[in-house]
């Protein structure tokens, strides 16, 4: 958190039952396991400090969403309230991307890559790769035949894997491929079946698109 701070960055972190929870002067109050809620009740503590270091003044957000004994603990340097949960839980809407980079597709950590210049080389052939297939995925959605690589109802695999098999399956008919990149603006045009429509949040809407396409020189 103090990192974050040095860079000027907004934070929204889950936090442990275990961390201590202090008034402004450092008086300890409790941990955090110990402030029982009960279900549907949201809880708002501002300008405390936390940990033993006393760490603050930060802001923290406490929910139990049902009648399970699981309660979201999250800490922010902003003031919380009930819309600090919807901001963590845009966090998820990452996690394909991880899951593609790692073990779902490239295998990041499988390169046992430990020198910084090495890593830098990797991610940026990575970045180029992801934003052709990205490109590559999102055009067969729009142009409606993503059930030809992906038989489900709705979009089971992310838009880089769908790139990714609508490349081989072209190759394999000896089609064009990659001949523009596409990136456009608006709400998911095709939402994982997981995800409900009225779920959908801010994150999933861009300002503006762009195409750029190529063209052999003449």
């Amino acid at each position: 958190m103090g990192w974050l701070r040095v860079c000027g960055w907004h934070f929204r972190i889950r936090i442990k039952s275990s961390l201590i929870l202090a008034a402004p002067d450092g008086q300890r109050v409790c941990t955090i396991g110990e402030i029982k809620l009960a279900a549907r009740e949201t809880r708002c503590f501002h300008n405390v400090t936390i940990t033993g270091h006393r760490f603050g003044l930060v802001h923290v957000a406490l929910g139990r969403p049902t009648d399970g004994p699981e309660q979201w603990q999250v800490v922010s340097d902003e003031p919380t309230s009930r819309a600090t949960f919807a901001e963590y839980g845009e966090r998820f809407q990452i996690e394909e991307g991880f899951l593609d980079d790692k073990s779902g597709l490239f295998g990041l950590e499988d390169s046992k890559l430990r020198d910084a210049a090495s890593l830098e080389r990797l991610i940026l052939v990575i970045s180029v790769a992801t934003l052709l297939l990205v490109s590559e995925g999102l055009q067969l959605v729009q142009q409606g035949v993503r059930r030809t690589i992906d038989p489900h109802w709705n979009r089971a695999l992310s838009y880089l894997k769908l790139g990714l098999r609508g490349v081989h399956f072209a190759l394999s008919r000896g089609q064009a491929v990659l001949n523009r990149l596409t990136l456009q603006g608006g709400a998911d045009p095709a939402p994982p079946g997981r995800r409900k429509k009225s779920h959908v949040s801010s994150v999933d809407a861009l300002e503006g698109g762009w195409v750029l396409r190529f063209r052999s020189p003449s």
